[in-house]
């Protein structure tokens, strides 16, 4: 039986992280030298931030990944990104989290579309500068069509750095055959939502785990 492809949105790595350790200041008394001294001192806590989300539609969604991760655990579902994934992922902020990166959910990193070769990182580079340009360069038909349907293409020379991410995500999801594009992005599956264009269905987690269930 072949296995259910999700490509991962890129803020699905975000809203994973649920456990970050942190140092916590608090007030103390101490006694020293028969006089007793205020001083701040640091407790080691761990943290979720999503505790702090304040639309509750989007904390519920949040609070559903570990379900879905659990499922690619398993093997019921195969979870896909491609490596530009990958990169946007690391100038996410609270990536050290003790859940891993998706929980520990295991993830295959496919080829893009289009065969590429270019230098990540180095000295004096600024990578989303250069990782914007060079996704702006692709004239691809395919790719520039998601832009439209993404939001990313605004006019000439206006493209969106974030939906123009979200149009080559897309293209990856599509090229390599996956079913459903998981998103936390609530705007996007509104966007693109019944669109007969696209092959790939963008879910949010509660979409896509009522999804397996009517596959089951």
């Amino acid at each position: 039986m072949n296995k259910i492809r999700v490509y991962i949105d890129t803020n699905v790595f975000k809203f994973s992280a649920t456990k970050l350790l942190r140092l916590r200041p608090r007030k103390q008394l101490l006694n020293w030298g028969g006089r007793t001294h205020e001083a701040t001192v640091h407790d080691f806590i761990y943290t979720n931030p999503n505790e702090k989300i304040e639309n509750l539609h989007l904390k519920a969604e949040a609070d559903l990944l570990p379900i879905l991760a659990e499922l690619g655990k398993k093997g019921d579902l195969k979870f896909i990104i491609n490596i530009e994934t990958m990169f946007e992922s690391w100038g996410i902020p609270n990536m050290d989290s003790k859940t891993g990166k998706f929980y520990n959910a295991p993830y295959e990193i496919v080829d893009a579309p289009t065969k590429y070769r270019r230098m990540l990182l180095g000295f004096g580079m600024d990578p989303i500068g250069n990782q914007f340009n060079f996704l702006a360069s692709i004239k691809d038909k395919r790719f520039l069509e998601l832009q439209k349907m993404t939001g990313a293409y605004q006019g000439k020379a206006k493209i969106n750095r974030n939906q123009l991410l979200d149009a080559f995500h897309l293209w990856c999801a599509e090229y390599n055959r996956c079913e459903y594009f998981l998103t936390l992005d609530f705007k996007l599956i509104k966007m693109l939502k019944n669109n007969g264009k696209i092959s790939v269905k963008p879910v949010k987690p509660s979409e896509l785990l009522q999804e397996i269930d009517v596959k089951a």
